[in-house]
């Protein structure tokens, strides 16, 4: 079957991205991605792994401004569907696959005039997560971007599309009575194994931190990742575990306030602020670490989605601390992988972390965590939800 995708940033390295287009390919079928070139000198057309990557140019103000105005001011769409229009007809693409939301209408309108089926990808409860984000809180983004506008146009679009994915079952709740169960599948973020574990080891980061009891953090630094709570639980440990050190891998809106917080609270040698890193390095980041968390706050965004790194630190046997969002606390109390502490709760955040320098525990939840990765989560049994998926849609087809 040839699958024609889109995509609403740059790739690589999207991890989802990759692991479904590699299966798809690997599984027999041709694949097409169009995304987006953000003036990073990337070529227009290039094959990556088997998979045929198209890439339209666009400058980074055009990126984000268009791309957060389109429901108001469609030049965003305008761009993506004249050249998805043009790749599904001469490719003969059978079927076209849109990830996330935004660019759905655009999969939409091309897959009606062509007659060709659309698979929606939800890769996050979009409106919720627009909700959080530090520009639709601010004038004049709080002006422009209305989440309710964002909500009627999922409530529209979705219950469009032949297929719907999303990554946890509590995500497949919010639809209920909107698209038919049988036209729904959850494909959870888990982990390439023997992708992951075969990153090289980078072994100066794990000589940089991993003799201390060093707690990490690798992702982003939004408002709603929780890293001030993380921030405050460490705190409150430092003065009693001399040892302890807090490794935080990403970047973000609330990177700079994180930063002002710990040279007030006295703990700039306790805490390193790694930036934004190559996706290849985080297993070196992981092993460096005692415990690794995820300090999300507690929402209608975090309780309807699910992390990569949960599965990253489960498969290298790091015990999880995270909050109590619904998927990520299922999942670590199903497993015993993990502490759960209540969202926010700094002083939750510090006893985790005093149990946590036991090293029989850790241990435990480590090997815990590794054994579900192997036996459940991981992206070779995930994918085989995907691969049938496509089947019945090339089923129906013929």
């Amino acid at each position: 079957m040839r699958i024609g995708m889109l995509l609403d940033k740059p790739f690589p390295p999207d991890p989802r991205v990759g692991n479904e287009m590699r299966s798809l390919h690997r599984a027999g079928h041709e694949v097409h991605l169009l995304c987006p070139s953000v003036e990073d000198g990337r070529p227009l057309a290039e094959e990556w792994q088997g998979i045929h990557v198209h890439r339209i140019r666009m400058s980074k103000t055009f990126f984000k401004k268009a791309g957060a105005l389109v429901l108001r001011v469609p030049l965003y769409w305008n761009a993506f569907e004249r050249p998805f229009r043009e790749l599904v007809a001469r490719e003969r693409i059978e079927a076209i696959h849109v990830h996330d939301l935004p660019l759905l209408r655009v999969g939409l309108r091309v897959g009606r005039a062509l007659g060709v089926p659309v698979v929606t990808d939800l890769h996050e409860n979009y409106p919720a997560a627009v909700a959080t984000y530090d520009y639709a809180n601010k004038w004049p983004g709080s002006w422009l971007i209305s989440v309710a506008q964002w909500r009627r146009y999922e409530r529209r679009a979705v219950p469009a599309a032949d297929r719907v994915i999303v990554v946890v079952p509590e995500a497949m709740e919010r639809f209920q009575g909107v698209v038919a169960p049988d036209r729904m599948v959850s494909i959870p973020n888990t982990v390439d194994v023997d992708e992951f574990e075969g990153f090289p080891r980078d072994a100066s980061i794990e000589e940089r931190f991993g003799s201390r009891f060093t707690i990490g953090y690798l992702g982003g630094f939004d408002r709603h990742r929780g890293l001030d709570t993380l921030v405050e639980g460490f705190a409150q440990i430092a003065p009693e575990i001399p040892e302890a050190h807090l490794l935080l891998v990403g970047t973000g809106a609330t990177r700079r306030g994180l930063e002002a917080g710990v040279r007030a609270r006295g703990l700039a040698d306790r805490v390193s602020f790694e930036g934004w890193q190559d996706y290849k390095l985080f297993p070196s980041y992981v092993r460096a670490c005692k415990v690794c968390t995820i300090p999300h706050r507690k929402s209608e965004h975090t309780d309807t989605t699910i992390p990569h790194k949960l599965f990253h630190y489960m498969l290298l046997e790091r015990p999880v601390l995270a909050s109590d969002c619904l998927p990520i606390a299922r999942i670590l109390e199903e497993t015993e992988a993990g502490i759960v502490h209540a969202s926010g709760d700094a002083a939750e955040v510090a006893n985790a972390l005093r149990d946590l320098r036991n090293d029989e525990l850790r241990a435990h939840l480590g090997a815990r965590g590794r054994r579900a990765v192997l036996e459940t989560y991981n992206w070779d049994q995930t994918a085989k939800t995907l691969i049938d998926l496509y089947a019945s849609l090339q089923q129906n087809r013929s």
